[in-house]
């Protein structure tokens, strides 16, 4: 079974680690430049995993442009794998594979479709997630699924730590049903993508604390921001702004210091761990 596979972030490693370990033959693996590094949160090199595989490595700013339509269409994979892109791939390139083009979505689809599913699960308090392993279409989140793996959202869980296990949980599902896939015995569960919102984007100037919440609303604010994303900020009296990437909710003040910061929220004060 050849595979070609699209990715650039973290997640896409873990996941392309997998489909190694699987004894999948990635032909070609498709990823971004280094110029496009700073823009993504969670940007990895791929290379050395593809010289350690002896799979090409291509890196491309538009995976949908004519030259690489055609350069997938010449490879004629059976299997193409998007995880970590945060880009849709054209219809075009979506047909080209006999088995289909699969990807991962880090929620238990349809909940939290659309962007930055994580970061929007732990900004909501959810207490759990996951991940789900599904065929793609034109449509962003909305192709019948294969498979879900749930997992834990825990109280001192950040948006890192969150990534980090959906990524070991696509790992476990790509070696669960990979064989499924080539196979043609993997479930095509529909997925009805319409009965949710499609979360949008976020961007560096979503990230402003809004202190009228409640602490526990900034806690999960501020975990779901931090890096490697741009974290959430705030700017004092003098006007300068205050990046925030930890806190803690104070529920003890006499164990205070002098020289801690502490912001008043809703109910309760917060402590900042650590800012810049």
């Amino acid at each position: 079974m050849k595979i070609v596979f699209i990715g650039a972030v973290e997640i896409g490693y873990t996941v392309l680690k997998s489909v190694y370990d699987t004894n999948g033959s990635v032909e070609a693996i498709f990823t971004l430049p280094f110029d496009m590094q700073e823009k993504t949160s969670g940007f990895i090199d791929f290379e050395p995993l593809a010289k350690k595989n002896s799979s090409a490595l291509f890196r491309v700013k538009d995976i949908n442009s004519k030259e690489h339509i055609d350069k997938i269409k010449d490879i004629n994979p059976d299997l193409i794998i998007v995880c970590g892109w945060q880009r849709l791939v054209c219809e075009e390139i979506l047909n080209i594979p006999k088995l289909g083009t699969i990807g991962f979505h880090s929620s238990l689809l349809p909940k939290y479709r659309g962007r930055a599913p994580v970061n929007w699960a732990i900004i909501m308090g959810e207490k759990e997630t996951g991940i789900t392993m599904f065929y793609l279409t034109p449509e962003a989140d909305d192709g019948d699924i294969i498979a879900q793996k749930s997992f834990p959202i825990l109280l001192n869980d950040d948006c890192k730590t969150v990534y980090e296990k959906s990524a070991l949980a696509g790992a476990e599902l790509i070696k669960e049903f990979l064989p499924k896939i080539k196979n043609g015995t993997a479930a095509r569960i529909h997925n009805p993508s319409g009965t949710y919102p499609a979360y949008p984007r976020r961007t560096p100037k979503d990230g402003l604390i809004d202190f009228s919440r409640s602490a526990l609303d900034i806690y999960n604010f501020v975990r779901a921001l931090t890096k490697p994303y741009p974290g959430a900020y705030y700017f004092d009296n003098n006007e300068n702004k205050i990046i925030v990437w930890k806190i803690e909710i104070v529920f003890d003040e006499s164990r205070l210091k002098e020289e801690d910061l502490v912001l008043k929220t809703l109910d309760f004060k917060i402590r900042l761990i650590e800012y810049e």
